[in-house]
């Protein structure tokens, strides 16, 4: 059952997304934190490198399981609700805005880690010094780019919370309000299609 301020409900799609919402929130605090850790503590080799390993694992999950999430709402969700008055209309668009934010926000974060695991042969001298300090290093990150890495997922943690408030609030209520039992089953199928 998912809560809406006042509301609780078993509607699908809105638990899963809901659900998805507290596994992407849990990720990103798991690995701001740790990255806010060893940045503070560059001398702590075991920590930067499971904060390395957390913000791989962080990439992987928004490379797929954040990828299908937004889909479910891009393709599935808003276009059921669009039509029903301009004041949802725009909320719609501040969400897909939203969402092309959090998608640079991946992009900085995968530019980033492709610059560790880039070999030193393809990149300029600059990348290539980057690249064989963190060979000799195994996988312990230098703290300079544990710093970067941690303001990006600093901003990715904002934006998120504040994207996952406004979609709750502006969006799931209306929902629930807007679309009759029947509409409701066919986003969750088409839901559960993206997840095939």
């Amino acid at each position: 059952m998912a809560s809406f301020g006042n509301l609780e409900t078993t509607v699908e799609p809105l638990v899963t997304l809901m659900r998805e919402h507290d596994e992407i929130h849990a990720l990103v605090t798991t690995v701001r934190e740790t990255a806010e850790a060893a940045v503070e503590d560059p001398g702590d080799e075991e920590l930067g490198r499971r904060s390395l390993k957390l913000f791989r694992e962080l990439d992987a999950y928004m490379a797929e399981s954040l990828v299908l999430h937004i889909a479910k709402e891009e393709d599935v969700l808003f276009p059921a609700l669009r039509g029903f008055g301009a004041e949802l209309d725009q909320v719609i668009d501040e969400m897909v805005e939203q969402h092309d934010e959090v998608r640079l926000r991946q992009s900085i974060i995968e530019k980033v880690l492709a610059a560790l695991n880039h070999t030193h042969d393809d990149v300029d001298a600059e990348r290539a010094a980057l690249a064989a300090n963190l060979k000799d290093a195994g996988d312990q990150p230098t703290p300079e780019l544990l710093e970067t890495l941690w303001d990006g997922v600093k901003r990715l943690d904002w934006i998120l919370q504040g994207h996952f408030g406004d979609e709750e609030d502006d969006l799931f209520v209306p929902a629930l309000e807007l679309l009759d039992e029947a509409t409701w089953a066919r986003l969750d199928e088409a839901s559960r299609a993206i997840d095939l």
